[in-house]
């Protein structure tokens, strides 16, 4: 997933029951940016919602690219 974004994480883990259970996008107070966290991992900071969405946005031109290839190259080998 982070290979296509701007990475910026602290590796800040959490500790206890939040550890496994906060997985998410949440928005930092008085917008200081958007941070993603999986599995109570942070894995992604943002500077702030444009960017994330930016981000998101290239990741799922991506992800849409591989996948138009992969049908390619499958039906290509049937014909």
């Amino acid at each position: 997933m982070v290979g296509w974004c701007t990475r910026k994480s602290t590796k800040h883990v959490m500790s206890g029951n939040d550890q496994k259970s906060r997985t998410g996008i949440f928005a930092l107070s008085k917008g200081a940016g958007i941070v993603v966290y999986w599995e109570g991992r942070e894995i992604c900071r943002y500077a702030s919602m444009a960017e994330f969405i930016d981000a998101h946005l290239a990741g799922v031109a991506a992800l849409e690219k591989k996948q138009e290839d992969l049908l390619a190259a499958h039906y290509r080998d049937k014909l």
